[in-house]
């Protein structure tokens, strides 16, 4: 069972701001692909969400994670 340390808005803050510590990067090699975040870094990283997640949960079977599209526009975003 995961449990939740963090409440959802400040989970949430705290991914965004790891997508923003990691963004010039993400933005030069995965535009496009879809990031599985957590609060203390970049979990994985797939063409789709569940390409996301399953590299995400083979490192931190643990820990929640916040996904969104890399790239300028990210059409949604959400916690899974």
């Amino acid at each position: 069972m995961v449990a939740i340390t963090l409440e959802k808005g400040e989970f949430i803050k705290k991914c965004r701001e790891v997508y923003e510590r990691n963004k010039q990067i993400l933005e030069k090699e995965h535009y496009g692909k879809v990031v599985a975040l957590y609060e203390e870094g970049v979990a994985g990283i797939g063409d789709n969400t569940d390409a996301a997640y399953r590299q995400a949960i083979k490192k931190h079977p643990d820990k929640i994670f916040y996904f969104r599209r890399v790239g300028r526009f990210s059409a949604a975003d959400y916690v899974l």
